[in-house]
């Protein structure tokens, strides 16, 4: 009886009453870290006013914000804690080696606009030229020191705050590709949780930036596929010039699926619909080219530099493969092509994992199981949804291809499948719902069988009851 009160007495109190000690230890350790070290302070006081403001223009979805704005903190949370691990304990940095690249060259160019460094010195002015792809990183990272002072856990925490706004972005996309709340739901939160999402966007890197930039550029380009509007076109504009100075040819495949995106996708297909489509594509164009970026094409996309650089990474790399194929000749490096592609979507192989892989391994089996979902939802997507979603069918496959011909390095392949992750992760939850469907569509029928069976047992009892004989 005693006990019976007890448990009652228990289901009153609101579970989220045994949060309050978890959150009172972590509010401890973390008072304590940053009394040790005010940059700490300084870091989380930035990170959360960027995460405030990236959740009051993200979340403003009227529906389903409760869903939303609790996973963009979750997501949030997961981003902030492995970036905090990774920052305190120096034996990790190995997983972003390149953080502390951009965290040198961001300083100093931060420290040449405080008029303590020659900003025509030339070596930085060639590490900041715009020929060079990444150079948008060390603005990136220049920008936040200006402001707060050299502190790369404030770039960490910023960059965190970026990747759980995706979230919510891709969450848009979804519903404005498919309608359908379920997918929409299934994709943000397979993005919020993913393990390679939440690794790359709690680090000072390149990735948590660029998945944001192609997250808000599929949203605008369907905004812009729906209806025309210049704010939609000066953000896309935007936010494809943040691409172009992160990653150049992921900016030029994006801007060539968008451009037939806006040409033939346009919501109400009509002559007028391609000239606006047309107009918007040349303003585009031609307002990159005049940044440079045709220069820049034309050595990003130089065969002979491509496989120069093939090389190198083949042999720096411990986990290089495929250096020896030469892709200048087209028969070779078509024959490289199903290689490539195999290493980029399924590398690194059971073969290849070491000790320091094996924490991979859990989510990478579940990325092998969820291929014939992800085959299942892009011929979906292809067969009936081709003019919403040909933006996104064109890029994914195309920076596959270009992956497949570019990478030589394990790694690095493993390192940029993340970043089309948002787009795979679309079509895999488009796959299970049709799975689901499927089988939701067979256990109705089974149940529609069953009472059936049972409506004619009522009618004819005679008829399934054996007669009784004397």
């Amino acid at each position: 009886m005693f006990g019976g009160c007890i448990y009652f007495e228990l289901k009153k109190i609101d579970r989220k009453w045994w949060l309050y000690p978890g959150v009172c230890l972590g509010a401890i350790w973390l008072g304590r870290w940053v009394l040790q070290s005010p940059d700490v302070a300084i870091a989380i006081l930035t990170g959360l006013v960027t995460a405030l403001c990236c959740l009051a223009i993200v979340a403003r979805q009227p529906e389903e914000q409760k869903f939303l704005v609790r996973l963009f903190v979750a997501a949030l949370t997961l981003r902030w804690l492995l970036g905090m691990l990774i920052h305190s304990n120096p034996i990790l940095s190995y997983l972003g080696a390149d953080a502390s690249t951009y965290d040198a060259f961001g300083n100093v160019l931060c420290r040449s606009w405080q008029g303590l460094v020659d900003s025509n010195d030339p070596w930085l002015v060639r590490a900041t030229s715009a020929n060079l792809s990444g150079w948008g990183m060390l603005y990136y990272v220049a920008a936040i020191y200006y402001i707060v002072g050299q502190n790369p856990l404030a770039v960490q925490l910023v960059t965190a705050a970026f990747g759980a706004s995706s979230v919510i972005i891709i969450y848009r996309v979804v519903l404005l590709l498919f309608d359908q709340p379920r997918i929409a739901r299934t994709a943000a939160i397979m993005i919020a949780f993913s393990p390679s999402m939440i690794l790359w966007s709690s680090q000072a890197l390149k990735d948590g930036p660029i998945v944001f930039c192609l997250a808000v550029c599929a949203l605008y380009t369907l905004r812009l596929r729906e209806k025309f509007s210049l704010k939609n076109l000066f953000l896309l504009g935007l936010f494809l010039f943040c691409l172009y100075s992160l990653r150049h040819y992921a900016f030029y495949i994006l801007f060539f699926s968008i451009a037939g995106g806006l040409l033939i996708g346009a919501k109400n297909f009509s002559p007028i619909r391609i000239l606006q489509g047309g107009l918007l594509v040349v303003i585009l164009g031609t307002t990159f080219v005049y940044f440079g970026a045709k220069d820049v094409a034309e050595k990003s996309f130089s065969l002979k530099d491509i496989q120069a650089r093939r090389e190198y990474g083949a042999k720096e790399a411990k986990s290089g493969y495929g250096g020896d194929v030469d892709i200048t000749d087209t028969k070779a490096a078509i024959t490289f092509l199903p290689i490539g592609v195999a290493y980029v979507l399924l590398s690194p192989f059971p073969w290849m994992i070491g000790l320091r892989q094996l924490v991979i391994v859990p989510e990478l089996v579940l990325w092998w199981l969820a291929l014939p979902l992800l085959i299942k939802g892009y011929w979906y997507a292809i067969r009936h949804r081709l003019k919403e979603s040909f933006v996104i069918c064109l890029f994914t496959v195309g920076l596959t291809l270009v992956y497949a011909l570019y990478q030589t390095n394990v790694g690095t392949a493993y390192r940029h499948r993340a970043q089309m992750y948002i787009f795979f992760f679309i079509f895999i939850s488009v796959g299970w719902e049709m799975r689901r469907s499927t089988k939701m569509l067979k256990l109705a029928e089974k149940a529609r069988w069953y009472e059936e069976l049972r409506n004619r047992a009522a009618m004819n009892p005679s008829a399934t009851t054996p007669r009784m004989t004397n």
